[in-house]
């Protein structure tokens, strides 16, 4: 049997080794596609063929009051037949998510937004000019975390801000282990060394606030004005991000796959147990052992998960990352 790489690269580059165990055994490949920007109900789908434009048909019209059910960038998708007189091809399916990134949706009601899926990293990005701000990096780590994903901290603008040691040193109390790249733009090493994080198949996602260099890092990265930039019109900065929408780029060399995202005012996190649950499972095999069988894992006496964790730094980070995200779950 013939290798994918060889029958369909673009399918391998994609990712599909690390989804085969979502797909039924009898999916069709050449129907097959990745979600790489979508507008409104409207997507642009990455397949072994090209890029196609399609859309939900009206069997596929999913409930309005269940948002989590649509295709979001990074799904897998599979579509149907182009129809003659019809320049859009129907999306059939979606393939179920092995991880999403979500928020708190806007608005009163406790509701779940999937922002992009099917992600292996999540790239926080934030600014060493006047965008620092510990709490909203904070925030963001936390978002990452509390969706069971690994964050990596890329600190943009290094070249033009005067005091970035000191704003990094300030950074270590909410690390918990997070790996922390100082990026310029005009020097590709500082932008290609976080990359070396990830696989060929695997994606990530940046996300952050407005202006801190997002798309200038794809566009790098890519060497291609491939998302819009624009000058800023307050402070010192130097460039803002004005990317109204979420794609996905395949990385050169077989490096992976990156997802943009639009600037975020803030990071509303969503918390689903279950879902940061399984990235902290080891962490809580010792929990049989607590003196009590409710115990927190957090200044109850005798805690046998607090105390297997502080025994090496790595474990220890995992456990201020979850003792984190369950303080911060009864309080969000």
């Amino acid at each position: 049997m013939r290798d994918l790489k060889e029958t369909h690269p673009i399918l391998a580059q994609l990712g599909y080794h690390e989804m085969i165990g979502c797909f039924d055994s009898e999916t069709d490949l050449d129907r097959l596609g990745r979600v790489m920007r979508q507008d409104r109900q409207r997507y642009s789908v990455i397949t072994e063929n090209g890029i196609v434009r399609a859309a939900l048909t009206t069997g596929q019209r999913f409930d309005p009051r269940d948002k989590t059910a649509f295709p979001v960038v990074g799904d897998w998708v599979t579509l149907g037949s182009l129809e003659a007189n019809n320049a859009t091809t129907p999306i059939t399916g979606r393939i179920p998510r092995r991880s999403k990134l979500s928020r708190r949706a806007s608005g009163d009601n406790y509701l779940e937004q999937i922002l992009v899926s099917n992600l292996d990293l999540i790239f926080v990005v934030s600014g060493l000019d006047q965008n620092f701000n510990l709490n909203r990096i904070q925030r963001f780590l936390t978002m990452a975390w509390s969706c069971g994903l690994p964050a990596i901290l890329l600190l943009s603008k290094a070249d033009i801000a005067e005091d970035a040691d000191a704003k990094i040193k300030a950074l270590e109390p909410i690390l918990h282990g997070t790996k922390v790249y100082p990026v310029n733009m005009h020097d590709t090493e500082t932008l290609t060394g976080p990359l070396k994080n990830l696989n060929p198949g695997q994606c990530a996602a940046l996300i952050g606030s407005s202006g801190v260099g997002k798309s200038s890092m794809i566009n790098q990265i890519l060497g291609l004005d491939h998302m819009p930039t624009q000058a800023v019109r307050a402070f010192d900065d130097k460039g803002r991000h004005t990317t109204t929408h979420r794609e996905l780029c395949i990385l050169p060399n077989d490096s992976g796959l990156i997802i943009d995202t639009p600037g975020m005012r803030e990071a509303q996190i969503w918390f689903e147990p279950a879902q940061f649950a399984e990235r902290y499972q080891d962490l809580l095999v010792p929990a049989q052992y607590c003196r009590f069988s409710d115990c927190r894992h957090d200044e109850d006496p005798d805690c046998a998960v607090r105390e297997t964790a502080l025994k090496s730094k790595r474990t220890t980070d995992l456990w201020r990352q979850y003792s984190l995200l369950q303080a911060m779950a009864v309080t969000e």
